[in-house]
Formats: structure tokens, sequence, C-alpha cells
């Protein structure tokens, strides 16, 4: 891997002339994986990165949002301008997708994908090695317990009712501490082959079109400064969260008023997260058994935790949305385990720190158990106990991403984000509560006090923000009039331009994006590697020009 950091347009002559056959746009998930899966080839690859590698005012300014619809969490935990992209905030929850995910669902408007999940199998499978999971598909269910190795419960959930269901972590084997989530931005030049820049500090504008043939010409990024440059490359991937890659197409306008992609009004349309709130709590006091079925499982030094989701029967029969359930731990601020990492990593807050391990030393001895006996989480001492709730959204054209009047600090129009939620969310996540405590109480465990807002049947609390999966705003369809790109993800109508990541995703499902992110780009990268074996004329080389 080569380097170039473009902090202003200033020396720029200096620089070795960049040529590519593919420019890949952002350095998240998607775009790094991209990367790595084609690093070793003959194809010369252009990673571009607004940020650099350390998070930046001037870099943080530029996520700038006019929100006009439901609130929306602080941009940063949303959008990470920096190498590595979102990486940089998430949590490491991975999970696998479901079948009914993927179909066309009558009660789900503008559900279905061109592909069922068989089809994404392999992908999932291959996804393990960019996330440092133990395994990429077949854990997320009742198979947990066989691939690790477990015996499952004498009594569980009504697979009629609720499924069993496992989060994964990713881990990044390289880092000093041993449960570090992967950054995708940490040790690129070890990751990535001789065949691939690296270029920072350059903020994606625009994306330019051929005139006669519609084919992708250039991309046109803007350094620090304000001023801007062009990569001439045959193939473009947008690989900029569900927030900006709707922004990219839309702004490219030079030869369409609408922006690329957008014939047919669908650009930014769709936009979805993941609401995710508690539907219920618990008594802390009396939940010790409740806390170790549905915690967390050490397998071969990954993490797994452990929930349950909505079955298809009940989805099916109910008119429901996808949505899955945990136990949301909220640690008390005495609890020994994080006082003695403080205290072991020299940053301990002593004497009160001391007194923390002293006074809850039996936790500290039942952690020891069950982290080396019987390879669970440790125990923690908690100040609260929730169920938690995470929903899919139904996908909604009026939910959306479109351009402000008011501009960032480079020239480029604002997003005007205006996401909505609908009533059958809620609803869903009614139904989720009163389920569980239905099979909580038939199994004897401890019954969820459910939230007020659930017992009134009342719409989600506002408190309810996104949860930094924006999905959908360029999603996949079989036809430009009802989506943006293809089942392969290239743009309608612009041969050469694609979008990875999950803005191309035709639903949410109830779990978290980055593995069938990661997944999805994995796939893509196959289909170029195709297209560059097959002589496609896409993927001729071009040179860096200044723009003019």
């Amino acid at each position: 891997m080569s380097l170039a950091e473009i902090r202003s347009s200033v020396g720029d002559s200096t620089l070795p002339p960049l040529r590519c056959d593919i420019c890949i746009v952002g350095s998240g998930p998607a775009g790094v994986t991209l990367a790595e899966s084609l690093s070793g080839t003959k194809l010369r690859v252009i990673l571009l990165e607004s940020g650099t590698g350390e998070r930046s005012n001037f870099a943080d300014s530029l996520n700038q949002i006019e929100n006009v619809g439901r609130p929306r969490a602080e941009q940063w935990a949303v959008r990470n301008r920096i190498l590595g992209g979102s990486s940089h905030t998430w949590g490491g929850r991975c999970g696998d997708f479901d079948d009914i995910d993927f179909e066309m669902r009558d009660w789900v408007p503008h559900s279905g994908w061109p592909f069922d999940r068989a089809h994404m199998e392999p992908y999932l499978d291959r996804s393990a090695r960019y996330l440092g999971l133990a395994q990429g598909s077949g854990y997320s269910d009742e198979r947990f317990w066989q691939f690790a190795g477990r015996h499952p419960p004498d009594n569980d959930l009504d697979k009629e009712v609720l499924i069993p269901f496992f989060w994964q972590f990713s881990r990044d084997p390289e880092e000093s501490y041993p449960y570090e989530y992967r950054r995708f931005g940490r040790n690129l030049d070890r990751k990535l082959g001789s065949n691939i820049t690296l270029v920072t500090g350059a903020t994606v504008l625009k994306v330019h079109i051929e005139d006669t043939s519609n084919s992708v010409k250039s991309v046109e990024f803007a350094t620090q400064d304000g001023h801007s440059k062009l990569i001439a490359a045959p193939v473009v991937i947008l690989c900029c969260g569900g927030v900006e890659n709707a922004r990219i197409l839309l702004n490219s306008d030079s030869q369409n008023p609408r922006g690329l992609g957008n014939d047919y009004d669908q650009v930014g349309r769709y936009l979805m997260d993941h609401l995710r709130g508690p539907i219920g709590s618990f008594d802390v006091s009396t939940t010790a058994a409740l806390q170790k079925r549905y915690g967390r499982y050490n397998v071969d030094g990954r993490f797994f935790r452990a929930g349950f989701r909505l079955s298809p029967t009940v989805q099916r029969r109910e008119r429901l949305l996808n949505c899955a359930s945990w136990l949301g731990e909220i640690r008390a601020p005495d609890d020994p385990w994080d006082a003695l990492r403080r205290i072991v990593g020299g940053a301990g807050r002593l004497p009160s720190d001391v007194f923390s391990v002293v006074s809850n030393s039996n936790l500290l001895v039942r952690g020891i158990k069950d982290h080396f006996a019987e390879k669970n989480g440790v125990p923690r001492k908690l100040s609260a106990l929730t169920l938690e709730c995470m929903i899919e959204q139904v996908p909604n054209p009026d939910s959306r991403v479109t351009l402000s009047e008011k501009r960032d600090h480079l020239g480029m129009r604002l997003p005007k984000v205006d996401w909505r939620s609908s009533v059958n969310e809620a609803r869903s996540m009614h139904a989720m509560a009163h389920l569980t405590a239905g099979e909580f109480a038939r199994l004897g465990l401890p019954i969820p006090q459910l939230e007020q807002w659930v017992l009134d049947k009342a719409d989600l609390p506002d408190s309810f923000v996104d949860v930094a999966h924006p999905t959908g705003t360029t999603r996949m369809s079989a036809e430009p009039s009802s989506g943006v790109v293809d089942e392969n993800c290239q743009v309608h109508g612009v041969p050469g331009l694609y979008v990875s990541g999950s803005s191309v995703f035709p639903t949410a499902g109830h779990c978290n994006p980055t593995q069938m992110i990661v997944a999805m780009a994995v796939r893509l990268s196959d289909h170029l590697v195709s297209n560059a074996s097959a002589g496609s004329d896409e993927l001729s080389a071009r040179v860096l020009v200044d723009a003019v």
C-alpha cells in the first residue's frame, strides 16, 4: 500500500501520478473490505478518505445535517469521517439476517431482496476473516449450542413464538487488548497490497459521467482548503454510509439536475435505521440465573451475547415486523470489574476503586469461575437491568435524504434528513414485550415489568433515536423505477458506478448490519474481479488530473 495525505492543494505537484482502475470512496467496513479483497490483484485501486488518521473538527463539521424528521443521535455517533469510518464508534456486534428478512412480505410494503439468504451464506462465511469472527454463519440460532460445544437449556422458548438468537462480537487479534473490535482503519499498511493507494484528506463532492455513454468518467474531490481535483476512473464505488452515499449521488448534478441514478426520484428514499430501547425492566436482585442464561458466552476467545427474536410464524400470523430482544445491563458505579481494570491499567480512582474491589469480591470469585470454568462472561454489579428491543422499519419512500439549501465549508449542500417511524414499529414492539413476558412466566423466569408506553399501546418514545444503522437510501431493485442499484450494486443506467454498504439493503432486518455490509462487499469484489478477468472495458486505467 502507498499513502498520500492531502491537507491542501499546496505541494500537490510533489505527489506521484495516481492511476487507478477502481476508485473506492470511504474507508469504513465496506471500503476497506473491498480494498482488502482486491489486494494482490492486477487492478490498480485508489481508496479515498475524507478524514485522516486522527479525528478533526474540520472533518466533523462536514457531517452536519439539516434534520427535519424524527430526532437523531449526535452525528459522531453515526458517521465517523476518519480513517476506518464508522468502525471507530461501533460496538462490535455482528449478526446474521434471517430467511424472512429477504422475503417479499405482503404486510411489509416494498420488502423483498433480489436473492435469498442461502445466496449470501458463502459471503457471510468469508466475512469472518475481515471481522475477526469465530464463524461466519450458523451461529445465531439454536445451532449455537452445538457450535459452542454446550448443552442447550432443558426448557427453552417456544420456537413458534420466540427463537433464540446470538450476536457475535468482532475481535481484532492484532490489538493488545484481547477483546478489541476490528477498527478498519488500523494496520492498513500490513493489510493492503502494493496495488492499493490510500489517499486521505480528500472529500468527494460528486461523480462525473461521459456525455454520450453515461458511464463513469471521474470523481471530483476537494482538499481541506477547498481546491478541487479530479480522479479519472472507469469504476467508482461509493462506500460512505446511508446518508453520504445519497448525498453524493444527488450532488452529482453536472449532467442531470436530479443527480445520478435518480431519473425516477429514488435516490435518498426509504431511509431506515433500527429503533432501539427498553420495553421492560427487572428487579436486579432476583435475576442472577436470567443474566447467566441471556448473558455473554466465551467461545474460543470470542464473545457471544444471547437473546431472542420474533418467530416467522408470529410475524406472519400477526403481520409484525422482525425484531429481537436482549438484556440491557446498566453497570453500577462501583462494579468491581471496572474498578479492577482501572487499577491494573494505572488509572485507578483510589481509594474508591480498592473499596469497590474488596466490598464486591464475591462477584470477582464468581467471575473467575464463570470465565475460566464455564466460559461465560463475568457477572457485573448492576444498577439496573432492562429488556431491550431492536426492530426493523417499514421501507417508507417518504422517509428520505434530500439536499438542503445550507452548505458546508467546502460548498457542498448539506443532507436534509427526514427520518420517519410508523405505527407498525410500535405495534411490533408491543407484541414482543407481551410475548416475552408470557414466555418467561411459562419458563419460571423473572417476568419483566413492561414499560408504561407498552402497556398504554402508545407510540415509540422520542428517546428511541437512530443507532448508526442508516439503511436503504440507494436500495437494490430489479427496475430503476423502484430503486437505485441493481442486484450487483451498480447504479441503474450508470455503467461503472457502484454503491456498497447498508444503503443498498431493501430492508434492514432486526440485527446489526456490519456483517452483512462486509459480506456484500466481498460479493461485490468477486463481481469486479470477474468483470476484469472477462476483459471489461470498464477497467481501463485513468490518471489523476487537476479539475478545470
